[in-house]
């Protein structure tokens, strides 16, 4: 019997960028139940709107269901991924940002990539990027080690993501402490005791949508530097000539962070090219 994945959304004032999100995980082809988790920072109640434009679907798809909860006040996307795991009741979890959309086959081939390796906890996939006014297929090897994410500073959007509710429990779920990165956070912690593991397709589109946390330069530095700090010890235990690649290398991405503080997603041309050299 299919194990049951429940899948997190947070969101703020974007209700049609959300509609199209829900109906990408309601059209999933994997064959168990999915619950869809909302969880919702925006001033006035979507409920309504989502209970009746989903309505006739779920009618007829009896193994997909949408809980919604709405926060009194705006709480930020890393403490609503929390809420949405202490309300969860699946053994899989997935995260699905309010303006990403998935490819119908995504949720079956992550779950069955985890069913395959037993020490996977974490699961992600290509996704195509149609941020900063190109399109990038982002791509990582399909067995990625702790050494590779420390090196690459970077893994993927957690839209990409699958992970064993249990695991996801056992680390504390994501950092709210962290100004930002805290998907990143959640792959460094795991790839310390379980296999990160990805499915060689493009099965996410990760959308460009105003007031994105990429377009906050300074939440991103201070970011950076808070991960660094929190992992110090892994960025510099892998080896002595690791361990100072690593610090020359995030003072590079600082130095370009703080030149798109300046000038803008015009620095994203940059960016994009140390992400191809290092990507994992």
């Amino acid at each position: 019997m299919a194990k049951k994945v429940s899948v997190i959304i947070p969101t703020y004032n974007r209700p049609n960028e959300l509609m199209c999100s829900i109906r990408t995980v309601l059209d999933q082809s994997y064959p168990g139940d999915m619950e869809i988790l909302i969880i919702d920072d925006s001033k006035e109640s979507l409920k309504q709107k989502i209970d009746k434009t989903f309505s006739e679907i779920l009618k007829k798809k009896k193994n997909r269901h949408i809980i919604y909860i709405h926060n009194a006040k705006k709480e930020g996307a890393p403490k609503a991924r929390n809420l949405g795991i202490e309300k969860s009741t699946g053994e899989y979890l997935a995260f699905l940002d309010d303006d990403d959309i998935w490819l119908p086959e995504k949720t079956e081939k992550q779950v069955d990539l985890m069913k395959k390796h037993k020490n996977t906890a974490l699961v992600i996939c290509y996704s195509l990027d149609k941020r900063f006014g190109r399109e990038r297929v982002s791509k990582s090897p399909e067995l990625i080690t702790h050494s590779m994410i420390l090196k690459a500073f970077n893994l993927s959007s957690s839209s990409s993501y699958l992970v064993g509710k249990k695991v996801l429990q056992e680390i504390g779920g994501f950092d709210i402490s962290l100004p930002s990165a805290q998907e990143y956070d959640i792959a460094i912690r795991i790839s310390k005791k379980y296999e990160v593991r990805c499915v060689p397709e493009m099965l996410m589109i990760q959308n460009e949508t105003k007031g994105q946390i990429s377009e906050n330069w300074n939440r991103k530095i201070k970011g950076m530097i808070a991960i660094y700090n929190k992992h110090t010890y892994d960025y510099r235990s892998i080896s002595f000539l690791d361990g100072i690649k690593n610090h020359i290398k995030l003072l590079g991405m600082l130095y370009l962070f703080s030149i798109g503080y300046l000038v803008g997603n015009r620095i994203y041309s940059i960016i994009t090219l140390m992400k191809e050299r290092y990507e994992v």
